[in-house]
């Protein structure tokens, strides 16, 4: 089995496929601070996590090779577990899998320790989950144990580099995402001040230290100016037709789309279904991106 690490036949060629289908199902991405992720060293990137796949597929709009910690119950299936894997993403059993699965994060661990060794960044989402909402839940200390274990083994730098990640919208297409990445913590130092403490205590406010500065990039929730009330109404009149062209061609994504999302608990997935619907069916996606930026205008109208 391939490392995640390593490179893969045509996976750059279906990477720059899949970077600008990301780009279609929103209206714009701003990436802030990337002169912060460091050149040398070994990197770890610790976003907020909202929006399911969408965050990963955001995170590889930085560029380079990045690996990717997921849920392990997602490669239950075997098919579905080798496409994740040449993705460079590696399963992460959490508490509620119980302690078997658990246990077996120690040789994912070190999977993650090679990634690092080959100077190829990898991405954790510390929450745990994703929670499609503003702010963020409380950070597990798994991060901080992978990164004491990169830095006691690799003998180099270990940086953990906090980015807050802000949709305008949740839920919406079409929406804007400003990815902001802060400034990183070198783990040996953050040990080395915290020296004498309880274990426990030190894990305690690293965590807390990494959301804060999580929830600083965020930001608050985006707003742009929009036109006033007598341009909207203007504007959506003389729409109209256009709107009606849109939702014919795009048809084949809106409404598969809304079957898809109707039976699904967890809305959350919406960004990710648009994503899927618009990298299979290239042809409507023109059609599509019309549609909802019109839709929005008549939402945003009423």
């Amino acid at each position: 089995m391939a490392k995640i690490w390593e490179e893969y036949p045509w996976y750059r060629t279906a990477r720059a496929y899949v970077d600008f289908t990301t780009r279609t199902c929103l209206r714009s991405i701003k990436i802030e601070g990337l002169e912060n992720i460091p050149r040398s060293g070994a990197v770890l990137l610790a976003p907020n996590h909202c929006a399911t796949l969408m965050d990963p597929l955001l995170q590889l709009q930085i560029p380079g090779l990045i690996g990717f910690g997921a849920r392990s119950d997602i490669f239950e299936n075997p098919k579905t577990a080798r496409l994740l894997r040449w993705m460079r993403i590696v399963p992460l059993a959490r508490e509620r899998n119980g302690l078997a699965e658990v246990a077996k994060n120690f040789e994912v661990f070190d999977e993650i320790i090679d990634c690092l060794a080959h100077d190829v960044p990898f991405c954790m989402y510390a929450e745990g989950t994703h929670h499609p909402a503003p702010g963020m839940l409380p950070i597990k200390k798994g991060l901080f144990r992978i990164a004491k274990m990169a830095s006691e083994k690799l003998g180099k730098p270990v940086y953990i580099v906090p980015i807050g990640t802000n949709y305008e919208d949740f839920y919406r297409g079409q929406t804007r995402v400003r990815m902001r990445i802060g400034e990183p913590m070198e783990i040996a130092q953050e040990f080395a001040r915290r020296e004498g403490m309880p274990e426990a205590e030190v894990y305690r406010e690293l965590c807390e230290q990494l959301r804060e500065r999580d929830l600083s990039l965020i930001g608050e929730p985006m707003t742009f100016k929009r036109p006033g009330k007598a341009l909207s109404w203007f504007l959506s009149v003389l729409s109209l037709p256009l709107f009606a062209v849109c939702a014919v061609g795009a048809l084949p994504i809106w409404l598969p789309y809304l079957l898809i999302m109707r039976g699904m608990k967890d809305k959350a997935w919406a960004h990710t279904v648009r994503f899927g619907l618009h990298m299979f069916l290239p042809l409507f996606v023109p059609f599509h991106i019309g549609y909802e930026r019109l839709l929005n205008l008549y939402r945003n109208l009423f």
